[in-house]
């Protein structure tokens, strides 16, 4: 076992060097099966007097990656690790990457999902307990899986942003955003909804085992339609409502969408 554990890890660094993004997920799911030996494997790559030189090619990388996979393999470990390599002499490109590693240790997360995925909520969202209830009830609609989802992160939603929610391919997590704070009234529903949607969307990613980050069309349109889905199941009184409403103009809709296109172009 421990010889495969090593034969993964080399693996999971190939794919790192290379950005291949499937070679990178299936090394990571297969590590986290084989935690017991899988962990001195990658203490062994850490103590490598080569993070003291001046990093070259995609060894920039490695040092982080190891860094992000051992505290989901053993946090414990992870924590003794972090402090032993504070006392080693370290190139200053790995000494911030541990610099920033290290402020995990200080992060719990606010509730762990019934799939053992734990959500970490940033400290600037003001109405943490109502992101806590909204991730609790969507996680539970019937379709919806978080299994092999390391981690959700919730952060706050600024107006520079150009996405309200990423799937991270390579570790398996999920990013979202929210307003902070809280907004009010409709809108506080509107930012409900576009929240929820964007969660499902997100997690159709993962689900459909998409490797391009939202680079393919075809990709986004699949996870479209998994978070109508799963919409759907959440809250069908409202779907119908919508479709009741905007089936009588969507032909009109669709001419508007059309002239809009060919303006942009």
């Amino acid at each position: 076992m421990t010889q495969n554990a090593s034969q993964l890890v080399d693996k999971f660094l190939r794919g790192i060097s290379t950005h291949h993004i499937e070679t990178i997920r299936d090394t990571w799911r297969a590590l986290m099966q084989c935690r017991e030996s899988a962990v001195p494997e990658v203490q062994k790559r850490l103590s490598s007097k080569a993070w003291k030189d001046n990093p070259r090619g995609p060894s920039t990388r490695y040092f982080g990656a190891l860094l992000a996979l051992l505290d989901e393999l053993d946090p414990a470990v992870f924590r003794q690790e972090i402090y032993r390599l504070k006392r080693t002499k370290l190139h200053p490109v790995h000494r911030r990457t541990l610099n920033i590693l290290t402020k995990r240790l200080d992060d719990q997360p606010a509730i762990v999902l019934s799939d053992n995925t734990p959500v970490f909520i940033s400290d600037d969202i003001v109405d943490r307990a109502r992101v806590i209830k909204n991730l609790t009830k969507w996680s539970r609609i019937k379709g919806v899986t978080l299994e092999q989802v390391t981690r959700i992160d919730v952060i706050a939603r600024r107006a520079d942003m150009d996405y309200l929610g990423k799937y991270n391919l390579f570790f398996s997590y999920i990013v979202l955003t929210w307003p902070s704070p809280s907004p009010k009234g409709l809108h506080l529903w509107w930012a409900r909804i576009t929240a929820e949607f964007t969660f499902y969307h997100e997690v159709g990613h993962h689900v459909l085992g998409h490797g391009e980050g939202g680079q393919v069309a075809e990709q986004e349109k699949e996870a479209n339609e998994f978070a109508s889905a799963m919409l759907r199941n959440s809250r069908p009184v409202f779907v119908l409502i919508g479709r009741a409403i905007i089936w009588p103009v969507k032909p009109l809709l669709r001419r508007l969408l059309k002239r809009s296109e060919r303006y942009r172009a």
